[in-house]
Order: C-alpha cells, then sequence, then structure tokens
C-alpha cells in the first residue's frame, strides 16, 4: 500500500528521504492544481483573477478544517508561526500587572523571541518552565499555571525530540484557571491525528511546510469562538475590514470572526498550492500515515541500542520524528549524508522523520548504517 502512496509524491533522489519534519514532499497533482488555479485564471483574466484567488484561500481553510476537525471560519491563513504568534498576542486585551506568559525552554527559539520580545513591550514577564520538566506530567502544569499567568505557551510536539503533550487536558488546566492558551501544532499537523474541536483552545498555529508538505510560506492561525471577539489585532489592513471594498480612510471595523487577523493583500501562490498538498494527505488520513510512521519508527528502535535514543520509546508521547544520539553526531551525519540517508541535526542528536511515502526498506537501511557506527 506505501508504495502506492508513494507515486503520489516527488520523492528527492537521497536513497531514504527522512527530513519530513523539515520538509515534507510535494503531491505530483500540486503543479497541475497551481497551473490551473493560480497562473490560468492570471493568465485569462488579469485582474479579474481575484475572484478565483480569493476562493484559494477558503479552500485551503476548507482543507485545514477537515483534517484538524475545525470549522472553515475559525481559519485565517498566515505567512507564518511567528506572525501569527505576534498577531495573536497584540490582539488581546492589556494583561493585568504583574503577569506573565509561560513557554517551556523546550518551545521552538522563534516563538520565544517573539514572546519575549511582546512581554517588553507590553510590560509583561516571560516565565520559562525549565528544559528538564517532565511536560507530559498534568502535575506539572498545574503547578506552574498560576494565577499570574495570562497566557500559556503550548507546543503539541516538540521539535528536537519529537516529545509530545497531553494538550487536551493541559488546555482543560487552563480553561479553568481562566488563562488564554496558544498551542503550536507546526510539528505535529498531518501526522498527529488533531481534534481541534476536542482541544478547545483558544488559539492554535501551525505551518504547511513540514507534515503537510504544502511548502514555506503558508502559515495559519485558528481561533476559538469565545476568544475571538475579544481580539483587536494591531496589524491590520483592508482584508482585516469588515468592507473591504468600502474604500473610506476615515472608518476602520473589525470583521466578524478570525478573518480580523487578515491584514493587507493576502499572498495567494503558497496557499494555493498548499491547499492540494493538505487534501492530498486527508484523503490517506492522518490516523493512516501515523499509523505507518509509529511503523517504522518503531522497526528502527526496536533494533537499535536503546540507550541512543532521544525520543520518547512511548508512543502515546511521541510525535512523527525519532531522535538519535551518536558518541560522535558530526561523523553520524556524515555517514548518513554518504549512505543517501537525509536527516538533520540538533542538540539532541540525529532527527529522522518517515511519512507515508517512505518504506521499511527505508527503515532497514537505516538500520544498516547506524549498526556500522
Amino acid at each position: 500500500m506505501t508504495s502506492k502512496f508513494r507515486e503520489q509524491f516527488h520523492i528527492p533522489d537521497q536513497s531514504a528521504y527522512l527530513l519530513n519534519h523539515s520538509v515534507g514532499c510535494l503531491p505530483k497533482t500540486a503543479k497541475e492544481h497551481f497551473q490551473n488555479h493560480f497562473l490560468e485564471p492570471w493568465n485569462q483574466h488579469g485582474s479579474g483573477a481575484w475572484e478565483h484567488w480569493l476562493n484559494n484561500l477558503t479552500e485551503f481553510n476548507a482543507a485545514l478544517a477537515n483534517i484538524l476537525n475545525g470549522e472553515v471560519q475559525q481559519f485565517c491563513p498566515q505567512v507564518n508561526l511567528s506572525s501569527a504568534l505576534t498577531k495573536v498576542i497584540g490582539s488581546l486585551p492589556a494583561a493585568p500587572s504583574g503577569s506573565h506568559i509561560l513557554l517551556s525552554e523546550r518551545d521552538f527559539p522563534s516563538m520565544g523571541f517573539v514572546i519575549q520580545n511582546l512581554c517588553k513591550s507590553f510590560g509583561l514577564t516571560a516565565r520559562f518552565i525549565p528544559e528538564d520538566t517532565d511536560l507530559t506530567d498534568l502535575n506539572q502544569w498545574d503547578e506552574v499555571l498560576t494565577d499570574k499567568t495570562w497566557l500559556a505557551f503550548i507546543t503539541h510536539v516538540q521539535s528536537n525530540d519529537s516529545l509530545r503533550l497531553p494538550v487536551a487536558e493541559i488546555t482543560a488546566l487552563t480553561r479553568q484557571k481562566q488563562i488564554i492558551s496558544v498551542v503550536d501544532i507546526a510539528q505535529s499537523a498531518g501526522i498527529v491525528p488533531i481534534d481541534l474541536k476536542a482541544w478547545n483552545a483558544d488559539f492554535v498555529i501551525g505551518s504547511s511546510v513540514k507534515w503537510l508538505c504544502g511548502g514555506p510560506g503558508s502559515g495559519y492561525l485558528w481561533a476559538s469562538p469565545s476568544a475571538i471577539e475579544q481580539c483587536e489585532p494591531m496589524d491590520v489592513g483592508w482584508f482585516s475590514h469588515q468592507d473591504p471594498m468600502e474604500f473610506d480612510i476615515h472608518h476602520f471595523e473589525y470583521a466578524e470572526g478570525v478573518r480580523r487577523f487578515a491584514g493587507g493583500t493576502p499572498s495567494i501562490m503558497p496557499f494555493t498550492l498548499s491547499a492540494q498538498s493538505i487534501r492530498t494527505l486527508d484523503r490517506i488520513s492522518s490516523a493512516v500515515i501515523f499509523e505507518h510512521n509509529q511503523k517504522l519508527i518503531n522497526l528502527i528502535t526496536d533494533q537499535i541500542n536503546r540507550e541512543m535514543i532521544r525520543s520518547p520509546l512511548e508512543q502515546d508521547q511521541r510525535g512523527g520524528t525519532l531522535a538519535i544520539s551518536f558518541k560522535d553526531d558530526q561523523k553520524a551525519l556524515e555517514a548518513m549524508q554518504r549512505a543517501g540517508i537525509a536527516c538533520d541535526r540538533r542538540s539532541e542528536g540525529l532527527r529522522f522523520s518517515p511519512h507515508i511515502y517512505n518504506m521499511e526498506e527505508e527503515a532497514d537501511q537505516l538500520i544498516e548504517v547506524i549498526h556500522s557506527l
């Protein structure tokens, strides 16, 4: 069955492409879709292409809604996660004096940069959960979510070691304590089944470049109906306006719902591609993709020294990436490159991430190189 799925994607020439946590492979239907839904309307209609182009954004939102179990009107395309997080935090009512934003030292640095910079601007404090804290332990979250916590930033799957957090249980705590929640799904969307309705978070941000195979520039922001109406984004434009075609420079009114985060003239190209990529994966289903991914990861972990493994061994605590530490990570990386295995290096070791189009033979090849080291 995997060979059938593999035929649907452009796979780089390496023997084993295991860098899906970085950039997913392009579906073969994406090029024709892009031609038909972006270039051809432009060729044929000029300025009239906008009707077709804006529909591409709706299709992108609809694809996300299907694969993440959300509602179309709750998604707003964004250029990347940093921009989305900046918009969210900057849109909220002022926090009580002495408040802090909670995040983990293990979160992706770009998110930390945004939070620390905004805390300086808004008179808040960034409070970090120490790196050695067990982020899967709800008692730890109950302890760090204090009455001074204004907003909690929660990473569903950590990028370096693929630790997967129990988001639904954590957001239940934030709701109980009336703390705003923002969840980062950059390393989980498309590989780990996600149910946004079950999570009941306030905001969720993500990107399409990794497991969703949609390329860069097609991020997104999801907002719950209960949170959105209090938001007044600072970064606005005519697409944030309730009536974008009013053209009255003296009158601005926030659009209803998440569209108020749209800003100025939207980028269309990346979202046109990503909509098709997400639909391709959704037809396969996240559950099927995750089952295959975990099967290959387990195949690897069962045949190597477990002391080398830096990702969780428990499947219910692991995302789609396997981090392996070697005595000499750089030497190991060079050996992988010589063998045609695409991976990368982080502080925990080398990262390997099989997708639906990766084969058992590629896992066997990786095991062989590991044994040779």
